[in-house]
């Protein structure tokens, strides 16, 4: 299922070998410290913050259940998906290694594999569960924010305020525990001094897994080709459905919360800034700044479309003045991928292929 929603996702496959002295010069000799420092650097650290912040709440709760300390939490819950949204878009390196995305981000999940072993988990109540680290070795389904989100807005959830949610309180606490683990762990990675971030910085013919500044632009584009495919393929278009008929707004991404959108958005600004961060705006080649102007101008055009949405995701795809905004979002970041294999590689002087998403 995720190999037919993804599939297209495009994979830089090398530098062309007949790639003009003007292309090369075209990418910037410095491009891997300027997305580690302006936008890896601070992405992960409003993750690691907001999911510290959350779990704090939740800690809060768990020892004085009240109304007011889960509304608390439910509202922590927002800054984190939107922070995960923007570090999201760095699908590559720390965050692909071990499972981390998924353990995070256990998405798409047509089954309902989450909501089924989680309520199986809460049913079961199995303290051992709880103990620290434990979760991370269980099924990605029921580690992550998808879980979270459950736990804290789905069915049952309102014991939270009331302590008959005891066992579903501490299970939402070892989730945040989790996701803060995780997130601390891709932050590090991506610290001065680490292995992955010298090569992405300092590229080397000694070097892995980047031997060159071309190598790390490849990586680069990939990453913005897979987040725009991915926010459009796995999380719009299965709730858009064919028709408004078939609309489905339970099918997108953390609906419970109402926050699908904040999500959503935060992923397309994510994907802009990390184009304005790599320097390709600022390029010798008017044709890399034609690509991404233009890929720029989708971008734009696609966050302000979503910010016009008046419905909550449950019921906005099928809601025939917001669906249609949505659709339009779908055809935005469709423009955007075509702009960048087509346009913005080739000004760069990148060959394309195109293949699944790394075994998902």
């Amino acid at each position: 299922m995720k190999q037919a929603l993804l599939a297209g996702a495009m994979l830089i496959l090398a530098l062309a070998p007949t790639v003009a002295q003007d292309q090369a010069s075209a990418i910037p000799a410095d491009i891997g410290a300027r997305v580690a420092e302006g936008f890896a650097a601070p992405s992960l650290t409003a993750f690691s913050a907001t999911a510290n912040e959350l779990r704090t709440e939740i800690g809060g709760l768990c020892d004085r259940p009240e109304p007011a300390r889960l509304s608390k939490v439910r509202e922590a819950f927002v800054p984190l998906v939107a922070a995960w949204g923007r570090a999201s878009m760095l699908r590559f390196g720390p965050l692909q290694e071990e499972n981390r995305f998924e353990r995070i981000f256990f998405w798409p999940d047509a089954r309902g594999v989450t909501l089924r072993q989680v309520e199986a988990l809460l049913a079961e109540g199995d303290a051992a569960v709880l103990e620290p680290g434990a979760l991370a070795a269980k099924s990605v389904a029921v580690q992550g924010l998808p879980a979270l989100e459950f736990a804290l807005f789905g069915t049952g959830s309102d014991t939270l305020a009331d302590g008959e949610g005891s066992f579903r309180c501490r299970y939402a606490l070892a989730v945040a525990a989790n996701v803060e683990a995780v997130a601390g762990a891709i932050a590090q990675a991506w610290r001065p001094g680490t292995a992955f971030r010298t090569a992405f910085v300092s590229p080397s013919s000694a070097s892995d897994p980047y031997r060159s500044a071309e190598e790390v632009a490849g990586e680069i584009v990939k990453a913005i080709g897979t987040g725009l495919q991915f926010t459009r393929n796995a999380e719009l278009l299965p709730a858009l459905g064919e028709s408004i008929a078939k609309a489905r707004g339970k099918r997108a991404p953390f609906w419970r919360s109402d926050t699908t959108f904040v999500l959503v958005s935060a992923q397309i600004e994510g994907l802009k800034t990390f184009a304005e961060a790599a320097g390709f705006a600022a390029s010798s080649s008017p044709d890399v700044r034609d690509a991404v102007a233009s890929l720029l101008f989708d971008l734009d055009h696609a966050i302000s479309t979503l910010a016009e949405v008046a419905t909550p995701p449950a019921e906005a795809f099928g809601t025939a003045s917001d669906r249609d905004r949505l659709a339009y979002v779908g055809v935005a970041l469709e423009g955007a991928n075509h702009t960048l294999g087509e346009n913005l590689a080739a000004a760069l002087g990148l060959r394309m292929g195109f293949n699944a998403l790394d075994g998902d």
